[in-house]
């Protein structure tokens, strides 16, 4: 059964992406200082600070433009002469000002995506904890169930399908679960009261049920939110 949330940090490697990241600034450097100044081997710079998109450390962007710039600025008094300086030094003052603006755009998004890291894991966590039972149905398979939910089963149940959960409820309630769900499909919030539950199981509990179309994993589903009478 899948997890709630299917988190993967792009940092798959950091010392591997780092290590990449200084050997590319080398050989740039090496590159632009071993050039005339009228070739634009600098802009290359670009590449080091994309793949900081690869690293879990937010600041990485301003490191990786500042070593570039310092490089830059060093290049600029090495580099043979092949052109005016005063155009030399607009041409890379100007890409200098756009590694600062595309490092600004990186490290923003850096920050939305921690800042919705953190949302997930707090929503995973109430979820996960929740006395309410949740599942997930995308098509007619069982996606994703809750702890609560999976108390709700005894036995051997293999709960991997819609079909399942409609059954634990009585008969005279399957036809109105189902229209519920091709409702809930159609954009409608159901919700269905005093249901008999657990005769399957041989509980005979009184149940509510609301069903709501959610998305998971960026396609349209199904939620099941069972409550236990008390």
């Amino acid at each position: 059964m899948a997890a709630l949330f299917d988190i993967r940090s792009p940092e798959e490697n950091p010392v591997q992406i780092i290590s990449l990241i200084g050997i590319i600034l080398l050989l740039v450097f090496y590159s632009d200082i071993s050039t005339p100044l009228g070739l634009m081997t600098w802009i290359l710079y670009f590449i080091p600070l994309v793949m900081t998109l690869y690293l879990r450390w937010q600041y990485s962007p301003f490191v990786v433009t500042g070593i570039s710039i310092l490089f830059i600025i060093v290049s600029f008094f090495f580099s043979p002469r092949d052109m005016s300086e005063f155009y030399a030094l607009v041409n890379r003052s100007f890409f200098c000002l756009l590694l600062i603006v595309l490092a600004s755009l990186i490290w923003s998004n850096k920050r939305r995506v921690s800042f919705l890291q953190i949302s997930k894991d707090k929503f995973q966590a109430i979820v996960e904890s929740s006395p309410l039972s949740i599942i997930i149905i995308t098509g007619e398979d069982v996606r994703y169930i809750n702890p609560a939910g999976l108390d709700l089963i005894t036995g051997d149940s293999q709960p991997g399908s819609v079909d399942f959960w409609i059954h634990l409820f009585s008969p005279d309630n399957y036809e109105m679960i189902r229209s519920g769900i091709m409702k809930a499909r159609e954009g409608a919030m159901i919700e269905l009261s005093d249901l008999k539950f657990g005769i399957r199981e041989s509980k005979n509990q009184i149940a509510d049920l609301w069903i709501k179309e959610v998305v998971w994993d960026k396609t349209s589903a199904i939620q099941l939110i069972i409550r236990i009478q008390t």
